[in-house]
């Protein structure tokens, strides 16, 4: 099982180091824990080969199997376990140490956590169990639980603090002494002690020395309750914390009052200390004199190879040259006993850890004969410390490392958190946790409350906005972790963090989008089959409905029921099945047969083996556009029809301006032979009144003429007279004379008359045939213009027609695309 773990930091090697360091990490996690996968119905969907030792299965047998398959039925069924996955489902991170059943019938113990990993949507996608074997540790506690019961019922046991004074104290060793539990919890040790012992030194020294830690045992000398002595055959332990340090005192004891009993008990006693313990032996000069099964086991010799071998044999050859190696030695010979965990040097070479005691065996005169060692084979425990050193190293390269006090000062830091917020060592080793945050949050009671929680043993992890030296804005994914004594009581809080500042605000914008998005349009999700999962106040808005009245339903409520029976919608919901992305203006039909048209987009959601899991559907109310488009269209045929009947009405003013334009041509053209005419006559009237003025100028001549002939008919007449008789004759002529030209000069005077008044007549004449020739100029050139005018009209209303044949094409066009859209 490959995995691949992220969110570890970043290094200086780039996104590619970065990938293979989350790789390398992911396989040694892989290479040392029992991992295994589980979506968040309990299925099994993946696992390692340390989780299918640890529950002796095979792969095929169990993959597809839910986590009930490793439980009891009785445990499968509580309500506890329904609550468990309760959690995990709901993200909570859960550590466990709990029994499962095996394949091969054994039972299985697992020590670790469900983790529960997120989308990026913040749902849980699965679950991943990361935990140790714990089953050889389990029944080697069980053992020694019950090997301390057995030993407890066999033996008398109490407990001691540090100041002697009595914690606890089972049934036997209240039946040896005498006492009642009651009578003897909070009192000083020194009651079951002599006066004399009680205030002796030796006394003051045995209680120091198991206030260093040091183990004492022997045969003591005790005094009951009704003051009898009790001699009991008794070792007194120290209990260390997991820093070593001495808590408490346990004291296992055993009456040798009477000698049969001393021998039957102490028969027992060894007898069970053999079986659990490894017993070895050595003279004073530290040659190995017995040892039981257990040790040669542990080291690895046949008895033979190493009795009276020295103990050396089984130490680093650089530790026994050493001045430690010889004062340890000199210490057991002057009796004194030594504890702890000794490195040891195994036959075929290995190394081997005990925890062990030395103890010396003196006579009844406290002379030294010989020196009896317990020891436990810790090497297991040993190299898991020493592994889990390793990783908390690993961690501590990897990422950001702070410790506090459990009131939150700083302790120490590492270089990843130095360099992620700035400081030096110096600047933050004994300053509070609150110099990294801001104001607000430290002066809050969730401030107050989360310190309180940690000081109380609570772990706590998530995303932490802090501040680095600057002040800027930083975002840790962190995890507070608790530390406790071996009192279960918090000594201190470690901080694991990675800088996740950049991705934070990424997320942050996502998030502020996706909302934006929300907002905005109408969102509603389904299942592959149509199934409607969620939607959105804006979609709900649209259709008219609530959540509660469509959650569960199908998508074929918002359809025409024509439209679903059509092999259309059939083919929609098949390609989405197969990821098929679907868009496009669609019509729906929202509550109470409201109509509804939405522009939308049907998009598939992958899950992580890139199938389809579900669809979002992302869309926006068009209705009212639909129906201005529908107006449009409707509008757009009325135009159609005023259109035409334009088109028809310029047809007839292009006709009539064709005609116009003729006439207008034919009507310049008899103004111009009007004009030539009236010229003519002008012409000939100007040669009348040539004529007349000459014809007055002889009537003129004509005239004085008669004057003459008048006057020299006159003196004609006045010669007659004085002719007398002889002038008679001539003197009628001259009066015929007179007379003619009395008549000629009338004549004149009325043709000079008649002359003058054709002449004015002319001149009359002339002047209004001026006036006409003028007129006709004036109306050739009115026409002209009215043909230029009526050309401009023609050429203008040929531009309408084709402007309007454009306008119909348009209006066409139009019609065909709102249909299409309806």
């Amino acid at each position: 099982m490959n995995m691949e773990v992220t969110g570890l930091g970043k290094g200086r090697g780039g996104v590619q180091a970065d990938e293979a360091f989350s790789h390398a990490v992911g396989a040694v996690f892989d290479r040392l824990y029992a991992v295994a996968e589980f979506s968040p119905d309990g299925t099994l969907t993946r696992a390692n080969q340390h989780f299918l030792d640890a529950m002796g299965c095979l792969l095929e047998t169990v993959i597809g199997q839910n986590h009930r398959f490793f439980c009891d039925p009785e445990r499968a069924a509580s309500p506890d376990y329904a609550a468990f996955w309760e959690r995990l489902r709901a993200g909570e991170t859960i550590e466990e140490t709990e029994r499962r059943k095996g394949c091969d019938g054994k039972d299985a113990w697992l020590a670790g956590y469900y983790a529960p990993v997120l989308d990026d949507k913040g749902k849980v996608k699965n679950i991943i169990l990361i935990a140790r074997d714990v089953r050889g540790a389990r029944m080697e506690a069980a053992l020694n639980s019950n090997t301390l019961k057995a030993f407890s019922r066999g033996t008398a046991m109490i407990e001691f603090d540090l100041a002697g004074r009595v914690l606890s104290a089972n049934e036997n060793f209240c039946t040896l002494m005498g006492y009642k539990a009651e009578e003897i919890v909070g009192q000083q040790h020194r009651i079951f002690c002599t006066e004399d012992y009680a205030r002796s030194p030796a006394y003051r020294q045995f209680w120091d020395r198991l206030g260093r830690g040091e183990f004492d045992g022997g045969l003591y000398k005790r005094v009951a309750k009704d003051g009898t002595d009790r001699w009991i055959q008794a070792t007194y332990s120290p209990i260390l914390d997991h820093e070593g340090q001495p808590v408490k005192v346990i004291k296992f004891a055993m009456d040798v009052t009477k000698q049969q009993v001393e021998s039957a008990e102490a028969a027992g006693k060894l007898a069970a200390i053999d079986r659990s313990t490894a017993v070895i032996e050595f003279d004073t000069n530290g040659y190995a004199i017995g040892a039981n099964d257990m040790f040669l086991q542990i080291m690895g010799y046949e008895r033979s190879e190493l009795i009276g071998k020295h103990h050396r044999t089984c130490c680093d050859p650089d530790h026994v040259k050493g001045e430690e190696y010889n004062n340890f030695w000199r210490a057991l010979a002057a009796g004194e006993y030594q504890a702890g965990i000794f490195p040891r040097i195994g036959k075929d070479g290995r190394r081997v850890w005990i925890r062990a005691t030395y103890n010396p065996i003196v006579d009844a005169d406290g002379k030294l004969i010989k020196v009896v060692k317990y020891a436990y084979d810790i090497t297991d425990q040993k190299q898991r410390a020493a592994d889990a050193e390793g990783k908390v190293a690993a961690i501590s390269r990897a990422q950001a490392v702070i410790e506090f006090t459990p009131e939150g000062v700083v302790l120490e830091a590492n270089d990843n958190f130095l360099t992620t917020t700035g400081y030096r060592r110096e600047d933050v080793v004994g300053k509070h946790h609150k110099m990294f945050c801001d104001a607000e949050l430290v002066n809050s009671q969730e401030y107050s409350r989360f310190w309180a929680d940690l000081a109380h043993g609570e772990y706590v992890a998530g995303d932490f906005r802090r501040r680095n030296k600057a002040g800027e804005e930083i975002w840790l994914n962190a995890t507070y972790n608790p530390i406790f004594d071996g009192l279960g009581n918090v000594v201190k809080v470690v901080k694991f963090a990675h800088d996740i500042t950049e991705r934070k605000k990424a997320a942050i914008e996502g998030k502020s989008r996706a909302q934006a998005v929300d907002r905005s349009l109408a969102t509603i999700e389904f299942s592959l089959d149509g199934e409607i999962l969620t939607a959105n106040e804006n979609f709900l808005s649209t259709m008219g409905y609530t959540l509660r009245e469509i959650q569960g339903r199908h998508h074929s409520m918002f359809v025409d029921p024509a439209h679903l029976k059509s092999k259309e919608y059939g083919d929609f919901w098949r390609a989405l099945g197969r990821g098929e992305g679907q868009s496009g203006r669609f019509h729906r039909i929202g509550k109470y047969d409201r109509d509804v048209f939405i522009q939308a987009s049907y998009s598939p959601v992958f899950d992580l083996q890139g199938n389809p899991a579900r669809v979002i559907k992302y869309a926006y109310d068009v209705t009212d556009q639909v129906m201005l488009e529908r107006k449009i269209a409707a509008k757009t045929e009325q135009m159609q029809g005023v259109v035409g009947d334009l088109s028809e009405a310029i047809k007839t003013i292009s006709d009539g301006a064709s005609s116009a334009t003729g006439l207008a041509s034919e009507t310049q053209a008899a103004a111009d032979r009007g004009t030539s005419a009236i010229e003519g006559t002008i012409e000939s009237m100007e040669l009348m009144a040539a004529s007349s003025k000459k014809i007055a100028s002889i009537v003129d001549v004509i005239g004085d003429l008669a004057g003459q002939t008048n006057l020299l008919a006159f003196n004609a007449a006045i010669e007659a007279a004085r002719a007398g008789e002889h002038g008679v004759g001539f003197s009628i002529v001259a009066e015929e004379v007179r007379k003619l030209a009395e008549r000629s000069a009338s004549a004149a005077e009325e043709i000079n008359r008649l002359i003058g008044e054709s002449s004015e007549r002319v001149t009359q004449g002339t002047e209004r045939s001026r006036s006409a020739r003028d007129a006709f100029a004036a109306i050739a050139g009115c026409v002209d213009k009215t043909t230029g005018a009526i050309s401009g009209i023609a050429q203008s209303v040929g531009a309408q027609r084709e402007t309007s044949r454009q306008v119909v094409a348009m209006i066409d066009e139009l019609a065909t695309s709102t249909h299409s859209k309806i």
